[in-house]
């Protein structure tokens, strides 16, 4: 008895699984890439901003399953989900051309890079 008592009000102390989902952020010559681990949403249950501060905002929200009638929850953890993660980036994006992405329980968020300016630039004395 003190066992379950324990294990059940313990699991509801424990924060939203999606709160720690893993993440990565790269960048490549072209572009930021933000893809965070996020299984069980569907594509219309995530928000993507990207702020004039160059911070790219995700967020979700998962619906709460129903209970079936008649039956006794011995564990219950799949309940609502909800998600919020923000990552700042330089300011040399593209902020009208991000684009996303969600596939096998991975958001993949996009962000190109604004083209690089010629690291020397040679002016020619007239």
């Amino acid at each position: 008895m003190f066992r379950d008592e324990f294990y059940d009000s313990f699991l509801d102390k424990l924060p939203a699984p999606c709160a720690q989902s893993r993440t990565d952020v790269m960048e490549t010559a072209d572009a930021f890439v933000i893809k965070v681990d996020l299984p069980g949403f569907d594509k219309d249950q995530f928000d993507i901003e990207v702020g004039p501060d160059h911070v790219v905002r995700l967020s979700g929200k998962q619906s709460e399953e129903k209970e079936t009638e008649g039956a006794k929850y011995h564990m219950r953890e799949r309940s609502q989900v909800e998600f919020s993660r923000s990552f700042r980036l330089p300011q040399n994006i593209k902020q009208q051309e991000v684009s996303a992405g969600y596939e096998n329980g991975v958001l993949t968020v996009t962000v190109p890079k604004v083209e690089k300016a010629a690291e020397k630039l040679k002016v020619q004395v007239k």
